[in-house]
């Protein structure tokens, strides 16, 4: 009888472990609402598989019998199970009071919200979501207290000055803005869709960062993985049609005519038209030129992690046409982002923030005597665009600052392309519960080129505007830039007390080379073929010096909570 008992555990064995190994199916609620769960991470501790809840709430994952399963998920609390048998589970999942207790950035640290004692405003990544800036600016407009942003143009990728709390007195109101610690002073080079969060520390909140505070200070989080979630891949895209939203009421041609001839009748001149009701309507210079434009964004991001390991890589491309002048008007950006921490030990963290940007501007004369808008709402109905041998009508007798705004659309081109690398990178560790101390270097590198032509232009007698010599205007200008900090933290609990204290150091340098060549009189009036080598003069417009600069600021701080 032995012989043949163990002749069939030898033969079904390998099917009785076959079947020990299988996967598993279930689903994540909510225990206060029976809700389901979408997003929620699902991890194998034994394999180290991983996989998330879809929109409602379910999930499958290979698993084997005795494999401890984990659910983890923002604002609730972790639940591991062991695996017993392949039954569909059903998993509720209690919310955190702990990780529902939000945390807000300060300087060099986080802070539970609820113990903040200063002016510190937060703007999520949700609210952000909603609002679908293309700069950064518009995320924070009408969306916090005491901040103030004001848009000094509407062409495509033109700043906006943030301003916390009024007007400062030293002439320059710009807050510090730091992207995940590193300084950053044009938001145009990040993709808001790659923000978190947004930190505005308005009062004392801000010393920390001594006399570059006193405007108030920025604090911009990007988007980072999760630990123990497998890989995330989202796509974002929109596209949509810009256009003006309101247009100044003015005279159509033949109210134009009647205006003009009681004007010469009353300076005891005769009537220009003697039938102005033949003029019509004219052309209306608004409707001319305001356009619909085209923008579209599209935004790639991979994220996820492991027990030591969390990721997030995105890619964002976003283009944008003026509603005035279309093409010649036009913002296009790229943006490159990696974030990546991991814990090299359990006491030693590695933390890296790396952002790529390149954009191209190209930009009309605006808001000012003489901008394209300027000339539209001051040219005469009565004139059309074009001639009828397809040349630019002329704005004569209409003073020497007006010209056919489509003429000088025309004659136009005014180029920058800034190409900038953002990196930053730590390490952290943690003596024990108490004490931990962290250094970080930032960098920063940017180069900002201008290309510049001025065609031969004629406009009409004696104006302003006429080019009678053809120019060319090369800027090349380099910045660079790097910030070391090194502190050290040390947090302790005595009853019902918390006790929280800092003190660090921070060392910081920045640099910029300019260079500005203009060229005169170019045998060709095109500006495919305008080259500073080709000019017949050239100048150095930093004969004179000022071409560089060189600051340096080294600083202690000290805070205790």
């Amino acid at each position: 009888m032995r012989l043949p008992l163990l002749m069939t555990l030898l033969i079904l064995g390998p099917f009785l472990l076959i079947a020990q190994i299988g996967s598993i199916s279930g689903d994540v609620l909510d225990s206060e609402t029976g809700e389901t769960l979408p997003f929620v991470s699902v991890f194998n501790n034994n394999t180290e598989d991983g996989s998330i809840t879809d929109l409602d709430g379910t999930f499958t994952l290979a698993a084997s019998i005795g494999d401890i399963i984990q659910f983890s998920f923002v604002g609730y609390e972790s639940q591991s199970v062991e695996l017993l048998n392949f039954e569909r589970l059903t998993i509720d999942l209690s919310s955190s009071a702990i990780a529902l207790e939000e945390v807000v950035v300060i300087g060099y640290s986080t802070q539970k919200k609820k113990e903040v004692t200063g002016a510190v405003s937060v703007v999520s990544a949700d609210q952000i979501a909603k609002l679908n800036p293309v700069r950064v600016e518009q995320a924070l407009q009408g969306q916090v207290a005491g901040v103030n942003v004001t848009t000094t143009s509407g062409s495509p990728g033109s700043s906006s000055t943030i301003s916390i709390r009024g007007i400062a007195t030293n002439g320059d109101n710009r807050p510090l803005i730091l992207v995940d610690g590193n300084v950053i002073e044009d938001l145009s080079v990040l993709n808001p869709g790659d923000i978190k969060s947004i930190n505005v520390l308005k009062d004392a909140t801000a010393g920390i960062y001594g006399v570059r505070a006193a405007n108030g200070v920025i604090l911009i989080t990007t988007k980072t993985g999760r630990k123990d979630t497998p890989l995330r891949i989202e796509f974002d895209a929109y596209t949509g049609i810009q256009e003006t939203s309101r247009k100044l009421p003015l005279l159509n041609a033949t109210e134009y005519g009647v205006i003009v001839n009681e004007s010469l009748v009353n300076g005891g001149t005769t009537p220009l038209f003697t039938d102005f009701t033949t003029l019509g309507k004219g052309t209306n210079w608004q409707d001319e030129i305001f356009q619909n434009a085209p923008i579209r964004n599209l935004g790639l991001n991979f994220s996820g992690g492991t027990k030591k390991l969390t990721y997030s890589i995105g890619a964002n491309y976003l283009t944008q046409d003026g509603v005035i002048g279309r093409d010649k008007s036009n913002f296009n950006r790229f943006n490159g982002r990696l974030n990546l921490d991991f814990n090299i030990t359990d006491k030693l963290k590695l933390s890296t923030a790396t952002i790529y940007t390149h954009s191209n501007r190209s930009t009309l004369l605006e808001n000012t005597l003489g901008s394209v808008l300027f000339n539209a709402l001051n040219m005469s109905p009565i004139l059309p665009i074009t001639e009828s041998d397809g040349s630019f009508s002329l704005a004569e007798g209409l003073g020497n600052e007006v010209i056919n705004p489509f003429a000088q659309i025309e004659d136009t081109y005014n180029q920058t392309t800034v190409d900038k690398l953002s990196s930053a990178i730590g390490l952290s560790y943690a003596f024990d519960e108490h004490i931990k101390v962290e250094s970080r270097i930032q960098l920063n590198t940017s180069s900002v080129n201008f290309n510049s032509f001025s065609p031969e232009a004629y406009y009409g007698s004696g104006k302003v505007f006429n080019i009678e010599r053809n120019s060319f205007t090369e800027n090349g200008d380099i910045f660079n830039d790097y910030t070391w900090d090194n502190f050290i933290t040390y947090t302790n609990s005595f009853g019902d007390h918390n006790l929280t204290a800092l003190l660090g150091s921070s060392a910081f340098k920045t640099t910029g080379d300019f260079g500005s060549f203009t060229g005169f009189d170019l045998p060709s009036n095109d500006f495919a073929d305008a080259t500073l080598e080709s000019a017949t003069t050239q100048i150095d417009n930093f004969m004179n010096g000022g071409d560089r600069f060189d600051s340096r600021l080294l600083s202690y701080f000290t805070r205790i909570q």
